[in-house]
């Protein structure tokens, strides 16, 4: 049976809101199970062979800058963006270069972390990969090179620990729900609140309601236990498109609910593109020091080219 908490209770079962200098942040995820599903007859999207954990929330301000603490006194790889400290971010950062240090903005710090570049939430990957602390950022889950950088052809490797979510990921974590377990005739849901039907502003953070993000958490669960994958911030995921771009979905603030369907898929960004609607998730292979919400869930959510900076 699924159970629910509220938002004040799960922020603090899960650790977000710690002390950004700590030296080890927690990342809440949930397993997805049901491996070997087969695809969204509809879109083609959300087969994933293997079981996998997914974060249960978009990393937040909180987690980002505790990484920033780690890897960013001096910044060489660009980590930071300055609109960071700005009314839609929510961390700050104090010293100069070689003694950076970085802290959130109270009321935000479990506010999704923003203006994120593909290859910033690649390094944060990397990081956890690596164990944090002084865990290197350019190997790991991905080998960052210059070259494969400007070419945009940087994929996860086979001995992946932690990644930034792949489209399939995402889309089974949003959108799937076997039909022998009350979901949709064929399997998928049209939106992340595990309906077919257009959901509220009561149910996800879209339709510029609220005028910014909201900390995570702060509406129901899906099937599988994840929030705020309709809405919030556009989050990324590995694939590459015509080349050039990076996959995001799931819809920002500012969305208007056809951004939050399942046959909606933002394929026109740049990987280096750093908005106040853009964020991410991450992925990790299941195994000892997981951390899984087993008991959270409830009720669960695009259009190409538009609302990643507004």
């Amino acid at each position: 049976m699924k159970t629910f908490i509220s938002v004040a209770a799960f922020a603090a079962f899960i650790g977000l809101a710690a002390s950004v200098a700590s030296a080890r942040i927690v990342i809440p995820t949930v397993p997805i199970g049901n491996s070997g599903n087969a695809a969204d007859p509809t879109t083609g999207y959300g087969s994933v062979s293997y079981t996998y954990n997914i974060g249960t929330t978009e990393v937040t301000n909180a987690q980002y800058a505790a990484f920033l603490n780690a890897k960013a006194a001096t910044d060489t790889f660009n980590l930071y963006h300055t609109n960071m400290a700005g009314p839609f971010g929510g961390i700050t950062r104090s010293g100069s270069s070689g003694s950076y240090t970085y802290s959130t903005v109270g009321g935000r710090e479990n506010n999704p972390v923003n203006f994120i570049s593909f290859w910033r939430a690649t390094r944060f990957a990397n990081w956890l990969h690596n164990g944090q602390g002084s865990g290197d950022t350019e190997t790991g889950a991905y080998t960052l090179t210059a070259g494969g950088i400007a070419a945009n052809t940087i994929t996860r490797n086979a001995n992946w620990q932690w990644a930034v979510t792949s489209e399939d990921e995402w889309y089974k974590a949003a959108y799937h729900q076997p039909a022998s377990a009350g979901g949709d005739s064929d399997n998928y849901w049209r939106y992340p609140t595990s309906s077919n039907g257009s959901p509220t502003t009561a149910q996800a953070n879209f339709n510029d309601v609220i005028g910014n993000t909201t900390p995570v958490g702060s509406y129901s669960a899906n099937y599988y236990g994840t929030f705020d994958m309709a809405g919030n911030v556009w989050e990324w995921n590995e694939a590459i498109i015509d080349g050039s771009f990076r996959g995001t979905r799931g819809g920002t603030y500012t969305s208007d609910e056809l951004d939050l369907r399942a046959n909606t898929r933002l394929g026109t960004i740049i990987p280096a593109a750093e908005g106040r609607g853009l964020g991410f998730r991450v992925s990790q292979v299941p195994g000892p020091g997981s951390v899984a919400l087993l008991a959270i869930g409830g009720v669960g959510a695009l259009r190409r080219g538009r609302g990643v900076g507004r």
